[in-house]
């Protein structure tokens, strides 16, 4: 299955476009979708070495070229507390599908690698992100927070990683409060705010929680369109910096940051990328953008620097 390459997913990004990934994790099951940015490659499953202790949904570790690599069921994470629609009980209690005939996709965000035991990766799908929607309710809750419908008019989910990273993995929120708890104090400007554009619940904790600690105050927008909606509304007098994600529905962060830096009457705001595609091409095309920086979403000291840069209070050299 072909990838795309950073020149044909820098040209996406600059037409606000995305490519997903679409796969099921079970037989004639609802369809998932993952952002093409994300994935390194698919692979055919293969033997997992015993993680003991950890969440059912971790089935183990996958070595891949004398790398090691976690792997997570993701029918056991999505479908926990659910029942498959159209799918026989026992059957997918049982998992009788051999194996041999599944995938796993290796996915990089965050700074981590991860595996992804899937059914079958089917094809990949462009769309601009004006067609991705939010839904009013999920049978997978929380578990996916964006969809969108494939050609023949199917519902795609596309599935919350970051969320499903913080849950399964709780040694990596730990990690985060000890590093949120460890930042020193500074002083802010309390006559500025941070606008954020964030579609995740669980990366929209992380960010604010360090806010938080610094009392700065936000405002914050769950896709990039609502966010430079509000900006032409009412100005930018009182905003002191911009942090967006890339990944959101309607407007991508790439779009916010065109946006504004296109805009004589907002160019002048700093706009800083909070995101967990990490990988170069992203951070160089978001600075060619001329976004003042870019950041991975769990990274509360990054966080706790780009606030010091640009809302801290300055002394008054006498």
């Amino acid at each position: 299955m072909a990838m795309t390459t950073v020149d044909d997913r820098t040209k996406l990004t600059l037409r606000n476009q995305v490519e997903l990934l679409c796969f099921r994790v079970l037989p004639n099951s609802t369809r998932f979708a993952i952002n093409v940015f994300k994935v390194r490659e698919a692979v055919k499953f293969r033997a997992l070495t015993d993680l003991p202790e950890m969440d059912e949904a971790i089935k183990g570790l996958l070595t891949l070229r004398k790398e090691i690599i976690p792997v997570v069921d993701l029918k056991e994470w999505l479908y926990r507390g659910v029942k498959p629609q159209g799918v026989d009980s026992m059957v997918f209690k049982l998992a009788d599908t051999d194996p041999k005939d599944t995938q796993i996709i290796v996915c990089e965000f965050d700074n981590i690698t991860i595996g992804l035991w899937v059914y079958r990766a089917d094809y990949i799908m462009r769309r601009n992100w004006d067609q991705i929607r939010v839904p009013v309710s999920s049978e997978f809750g929380n578990k996916t927070n964006n969809y969108t419908k494939n050609d023949e008019g199917e519902i795609v989910y596309v599935v919350d990683v970051e969320g499903m990273l913080a849950e399964l993995f709780p040694m990596v929120e730990a990690q985060r409060h000890e590093e949120t708890a460890s930042l020193s104090h500074i002083d802010v400007r309390h006559d500025l705010q941070v606008l954020i554009a964030e579609d995740s619940k669980s990366a929209l904790k992380a960010l604010t929680q360090v806010l938080d600690r610094f009392s700065v105050r936000y405002t914050w927008f769950d896709n990039g369109r609502k966010l430079l909606d509000h900006v032409a509304q009412n100005g930018i007098d009182d905003v002191g910096l911009v942090i967006t994600d890339l990944e959101m529905p309607e407007a991508s962060g790439f779009t916010v940051i065109k946006e504004l830096k296109n805009n004589p009457k907002t160019s002048r705001v700093p706009v800083i990328v909070n995101s967990s595609m990490t990988g170069e091409s992203n951070m160089q095309m978001a600075k060619n953008l001329n976004a003042e920086g870019f950041m991975g979403k769990t990274d509360p000291a990054a966080i706790a620097r780009y606030v010091q840069q640009y809302l801290h209070i300055k002394e008054v050299v006498k």
